[in-house]
């Protein structure tokens, strides 16, 4: 004979959904709008459509499930409890009315999802007999609303709630910036056309200053690297570098590379294990491999020139006399030529970057601006490159 809840139970039940619907009020009221508010504006994106159902049910399972490895028994089951309720949802026969329509924007649809998520909890509380052996699977961990009278989730003044609130905050920036960067963002491997630029070294010494000098100035970038040794007829033995960057997209006249301040939330290192913001959101590695961000490939070469307009910065530039036409009217082209030799010769960092980005390591290295209808080509000399420059014949 099958017998419903004693009221100790269904008390136990009620105690515990009153305090996880405090957590998801935490949850959005000190994390959700202000972290979507804060990824669209370092990302310079616009936050004016609705990325769909499944984006915000992500956002909250995501949350949820980060609370998992936390007090034991109690982190496990809530996280299953509480991610598999929301992700329920997902199929269009369980899908919420209050969900199963079209908002302005992502920040709309999170907060209509964690409102959701305290009506249900609500409707639990509310018939905790009738719901008694409502169950959810999640991640293959199967639990139901009567597991609840054998935990004791906290409350928001134990002093163990925040530690659970916190993660689920951590995890709830992840997702978002995540659900942004797969929507707007991709990752391009640069190459040379001339082939790989081999930094010399020791095959025992991998090339960690190097790549922190490099992210330092490149804070968009993730450098991997490989020993390379030479084959002989001009080949150089050293670290291959492979470049790669996220972004908006490379272009002939920009690298499209993220934000500065951007990257400075969202990375915990520069190379791996090489921490540079313990509160990060991610290693670089997660990022360029695990996220799931679209991957182009960029090679660098020489394009033909002309056809190109003037465009208003580079106008404004003519204006202040800031151009390297007029650079080389005060300067010279012998003297500009050394002052960029010298510090590519001085700094290996530079070297790279005049070669695979030279309009913007030279603009931002000589403070002018170059019209877009100059092309450049910047070539590091090796023992198995050489190049000669001839100038244009004075008429």
């Amino acid at each position: 004979m099958t017998t419903g809840p004693t009221p100790g139970q269904i008390a136990q039940v009620q105690s515990n959904l009153k305090n996880m619907q405090a957590l998801n009020d935490y949850v959005y009221n000190q994390g959700g709008s202000s972290r979507i508010l804060n990824a669209y504006l370092l990302l310079s994106e616009q936050d004016n459509s609705d990325l769909g159902l499944t984006i915000g049910l992500n956002v909250l399972e995501g949350a949820f499930w980060a609370i998992g490895g936390m007090l034991g028994p109690i982190g496990n089951f809530s996280a299953s409890f509480l991610s598999g309720m929301v992700s329920y949802w997902a199929t269009s026969a369980n899908t919420p009315p209050s969900l199963n329509t079209t908002f302005a924007s992502t920040a709309i649809r999170i907060q209509k999802t964690s409102f959701q998520v305290d009506q249900q909890l609500a409707a639990y509380y509310n018939d905790v007999a009738g719901n008694w052996n409502t169950s959810f699977t999640y991640n293959g961990n199967t639990v139901s609303l009567a597991d609840l009278a054998n935990i004791n989730f906290p409350a928001e003044t134990d002093n163990n709630f925040f530690p659970l609130a916190n993660a689920a905050i951590f995890a709830l920036d992840q997702m978002i910036w995540k659900t942004v960067l797969n929507i707007n963002y991709v990752i391009t491997l640069w190459e040379l056309s001339s082939g790989p630029t081999i930094l010399p070294g020791d095959q025992n010494t991998p090339p960690i200053q190097y790549d922190e000098s490099f992210i330092a100035n490149n804070p968009s970038y993730y450098n991997t690297w490989s020993w390379h040794q030479s084959s002989g007829c001009g080949d150089t033995t050293g670290w291959n570098i492979n470049e790669y960057n996220i972004g908006t997209g490379a272009g002939i006249f920009s690298d499209g590379g993220m934000s500065t301040a951007a990257c400075q939330y969202l990375f915990i290192d520069s190379a791996d294990g090489v921490t540079i913001n313990a509160n990060g959101l991610y290693p670089r590695k997660t990022v360029f491999n695990d996220l799931g961000i679209k991957q182009t490939t960029h090679i660098v070469a020489v394009p033909s020139g002309g056809g190109i307009g003037l465009s208003m910065s580079y106008k404004r530039a003519m204006v202040e006399e800031r151009t390297l036409g007029k650079l080389v009217e005060r300067e010279g082209r012998e003297n500009i030529q050394q002052m960029v030799i010298a510090e590519a010769q001085k700094d290996p960092v530079f070297a790279r970057n005049v070669v695979a980005r030279p309009r913007e390591t030279l603009e931002n290295f000589l403070g002018v601006k170059i019209p877009e209808s100059i092309y450049l080509s910047v070539i590091q000399e090796t023992a198995g490159n050489f190049a000669i420059v001839i100038p244009v014949k004075d008429e």
